[in-house]
Formats: structure tokens, sequence, C-alpha cells
């Protein structure tokens, strides 16, 4: 039986990274075994992932050695960052030059890094269209993921560069969900009209990553945009709609 591959999976206890494992220990046969990275492994979702199969070892993305360190020996990775922890750009940008760094240092053969589009490519800090936010960003979450692609790059990490969207999972857990309005009617406030939004569930993003890593001689240094749908705002306020109909299944 052929050995198989370890694959280092940051922020395992976490929305995408947690999606990514699940991912992987469903598929029993398949070609990867996965070492599941956290700041807490003895939190009960580590546990959980201990129990269910895989490796827990200890990392944090704020302290490089400590990433380094649970690379190594690791066949390929999922890196991730987490921008809504803590609202910081630079803190965000440090946390990928560390992942990058740690992927030289293991010499893994093939790294995952879940990015976001630099959006000043197309709305630069000098366009008045759009504010400029803390000096030099227009849409800090997506800037800073775009940004860190080039440490990937220069460090020569062999990387896809996979663009997620919105996870439709916000309309439960970020407050963005239908509300209702001073006549008690259910609203959807999105500033919308009739442009799409792409979106994806989160477990869904966990099934393309390990689709990604699968195929990976394919999809080393390509760039790979993942969405479930485009829906338009009319669209979503529609199956809102639909979802709520008293004989919805």
């Amino acid at each position: 039986m052929p050995t198989k591959e370890t694959i280092a999976v940051v922020g395992a206890t976490g929305a995408q990274g947690g999606a990514v494992a699940r991912a992987i220990m469903a598929d029993p046969d398949g070609p990867f075994t996965v070492r599941a990275i956290t700041r807490k492994p003895d939190s009960p979702q580590a546990q959980a992932l201990a129990s269910a199969g895989a490796e827990v070892v200890t990392g944090d993305s704020d302290r490089g050695e400590t990433m380094k360190a649970a690379f190594d020996g690791a066949d390929a990775a999922f890196c991730v960052t987490n921008y809504w922890e803590h609202f910081s750009p630079e803190r965000e940008i440090a946390q990928a030059r560390a992942l990058a760094e740690a992927a030289k240092s293991a010499g893994v053969a093939h790294t995952v890094w879940s990015t976001l589009e630099d959006t000043r490519r197309w709305v630069p800090v000098d366009d008045h269209r759009m504010p400029t936010l803390m000096g030099k960003y227009k849409v800090p979450h997506f800037d800073t993921k775009g940004e860190a692609d080039g440490f990937f790059r220069e460090l020569g990490v062999p990387t896809t560069f996979m663009l997620t969207s919105f996870y439709w999972e916000n309309f439960i857990y970020f407050g963005l969900g239908p509300k209702a309005g001073a006549d008690g009617v259910l609203e959807l406030t999105f500033p919308l009209d009739d442009a799409k939004l792409p979106g994806i569930a989160v477990e869904d993003i966990g099934k393309c990553a390990y689709a990604l890593l699968k195929r990976r001689e394919e999809f080393v240094g390509k760039t790979v945009g993942i969405a479930g749908g485009h829906p338009t705002g009319t669209e979503m306020a529609a199956s809102f709609t639909r979802a709520g109909a008293p004989d919805a299944v």
C-alpha cells in the first residue's frame, strides 16, 4: 500500500481550514493524511479532528518559527489567514509572509494559498470612486491577501492561488441575513441591484482545495477562482422568499 502524503492544514479548527481537513478525511482511500495546525490543540474542535484521524500540532502564524516546525516534513500545505480576527492589514501581511517562509523552509512540494484579488489593480489608491482606507487600501481584507501573493512567488514556493468568494454562511453568522423592516416584512439590504455576487459554501471551499491538492501538477503556478453561484441581489432575495415559504422543504 503506497505511503500517503501529509497535508499541513493551517487554521484547521476554523472555517476554511476545517473544511479542507474534513474534505481530506472524508476520503479515507485518498492519497493524503491531515496534519491539523492550530493555536489551541486542546480545544474541542482540535480534539474532534484528532479523533477523526488527523495529526494535531501547534502552530501560530504570528510566531513564524512555530509554523516552520509545524510544516516540517509535510508534503503539501493549505494556507489561510483570518483578517476578521484582528482587522489589521499589517498583521495579516506578516502572517502570510510567515506562512510562505514556513512553506519554503519545509520544502513542501505544493501550497494552496487561499487568497483574494488586490482591488487596487482596478481602483488605484488615488481613484476617488471608492474611499481609501488606512491611507493605502481600498478593500483591506482583499488587498492584503492579494499583496501577499508576492511572498509565495518571490520565495519560489510551488503555489496554487485559490481565489475564494463570499461565504453563503455570512447570511447566518455575519449579520448579513434578512431583517424585518418597519412593516414587519423581511428585507435583504445588499447594494447589488442586478449586479452578480460570486458566493460559495464553506464546505465547498474545502472540497475545491482538496481537488487542487490532488491535481498538483496541473495547478501549480495557476490562479483558480472558485464559486458555487453568481446570483444577483434580486435572485438572492427570491431564494430567501422561497426558503421562508410555509411549504418550503
